[in-house]
This record gives C-alpha cells, sequence and structure tokens, in this order.
C-alpha cells in the first residue's frame, strides 16, 4: 500500500509540473530527456540555494508570487526565462506543498553565471542564494552560482554566429586553421596558442555548414573536441560545423 501510495503521489507531482507553462522543458520526442527532466524535478528537496543536478542547475523559489523569472548574463539579460509550478500532493489529490522552480542547461565554457530574479514585475536578487555581488559595470547587485566542474573545452557556435574553433596539441607550435571558408588555404588564419599546448581562434561565419581541418605545415588534422567528421569530394577526411 505504501509503495501504491508513492506512486500515485509522484504522479500527482508531475502532473501538477507539467500543467504550467514555461521555456524550461524538455523535447518532448526525446524520451532520456524528459526521464532525466522529470527525475530532477521531482528530486527537488525544497527551496534553497541553487545546486547542481547531472548537467544542470536548479533554481528554486516560493510559490508566493504570481510571476517568477530569471535572467542571465551570458543572454544579456535580455530573455526572462519564466519559473514553473511543482505542487505535491497526497494519495487523496489534496495540495501538501508547491514551490517555484527553473531547470537551466549548463552552458558551456562557464565557470560561474550571474543572475537576477523577476518577481510580480520587480528585478531582484536571489534571496535563497547567499553568493550576491555589486557589478560595477553596470551598478546593480547580482546573485552568482559557481560550478564545481569545468567542462572540458571544444570547438563550439558562440553567439552572434561566431566560431570558437579549439585546437589541443604540444606547446609552441605554428597551428593555422583552413577549410571551405578559406578554400582550404592553410596560411590565411593561425591560430592563438593561449596556454601550453592549448590552442584557439574565434571567427564569424554567416548562417551555414563548413568543412575545416587544422594545419601544422602542410599536415591536416581533425579537430578531437568535434565528433562530426565528412568525407569530402577529394578524399580528405574533414571536421564539420553548422552556423544557424
Amino acid at each position: 500500500m505504501k509503495r501504491l501510495s508513492a506512486f500515485i503521489c509522484a504522479m500527482f507531482i508531475s502532473t501538477s509540473v507539467f500543467a504550467a507553462g514555461s521555456t524550461a522543458v524538455p523535447d518532448p520526442n526525446d524520451t532520456d530527456e524528459r526521464y532525466v527532466y522529470n527525475n530532477t524535478v521531482l528530486e527537488i528537496p525544497g527551496t534553497g540555494a541553487p545546486y547542481e543536478s547531472d548537467k544542470s542547475v536548479v533554481f528554486t523559489a516560493k510559490a508566493d508570487a504570481r510571476f517568477t523569472g530569471i535572467a542571465f548574463d551570458f543572454e544579456g539579460y535580455k530573455t526572462i526565462h519564466p519559473f514553473r509550478i511543482r505542487k505535491t500532493r497526497d494519495a487523496d489529490g489534496k495540495v501538501t506543498g508547491s514551490l517555484m522552480f527553473y531547470i537551466l542547461d549548463r552552458p558551456k565554457y562557464i565557470q560561474s553565471v550571474s543572475y537576477r530574479l523577476i518577481v510580480d514585475g520587480l528585478w531582484t536578487t536571489d534571496p535563497l542564494n547567499p553568493d550576491r555581488y555589486y557589478d560595477e559595470n553596470t551598478g546593480i547587485l547580482l546573485s552568482r552560482f559557481t560550478f564545481s566542474s569545468t567542462t572540458p573545452p571544444e570547438t563550439v557556435v558562440t553567439k552572434e554566429n561566431t566560431v570558437r574553433f579549439i585546437y589541443k596539441g604540444t606547446a609552441e607550435q605554428n597551428i593555422y586553421l583552413a577549410g571551405t571558408f578559406t578554400n582550404w588555404d592553410p596560411w590565411i588564419y593561425e591560430m592563438n596558442e593561449t596556454s601550453p599546448g592549448f590552442y584557439e581562434l574565434s571567427l564569424p561565419l554567416p548562417a551555414g555548414t563548413y568543412y575545416y581541418n587544422y594545419y601544422a605545415g602542410m599536415k591536416a588534422f581533425t579537430d578531437k573536441t568535434n565528433p562530426k567528421k565528412v568525407y569530402t569530394d577529394d578524399g580528405r577526411i574533414a571536421s564539420v560545423i553548422t552556423v544557424k
């Protein structure tokens, strides 16, 4: 009977969670993603400081406002993501508690995120997070969450259609970037060695799909940080990146 009651209670929680609208929802066609998301929601212990869960960060708030949203520094605070409501019910369907939450997929290459809450139209710091600081550039008080681990760097499309190319090798090399955007000329873009054996170059590219490789002299290397590869018409193996 206890197991049955727990199962019914979990079903009520899940139903309540997905009844409210939000942008923080998994792909409905991705069963694995929805399973992980549902479990993350069901495992929220209550309101408190933000915390890491798998590859996400869980933000919570008390369910005593008509609207609670969150905006992040890496988006320039231009997008307000609404919190969702989670209601818990007993076996008889009676509401036993509620809270608000937002789940953020961890952005790549970011060790910490600064953010602000908007509660019923008023901007504020997160009252449940003691980590806050005054930003001299914006002149406002911000909340901050710092990740406990770092993500390994990889080639990625950043904002404003810029691709951050990453190459990891030995120190003090002359590494060049070439691809369909240079007509495979291996001498146009030299990468910067920002730390021993770590090379990077940010390059703005129009929307499209591009093939590329790294070069040390005339020797070509595919991008080990990018699993997408292709055979080109002239028989070479190249890495692939798509800018949308």
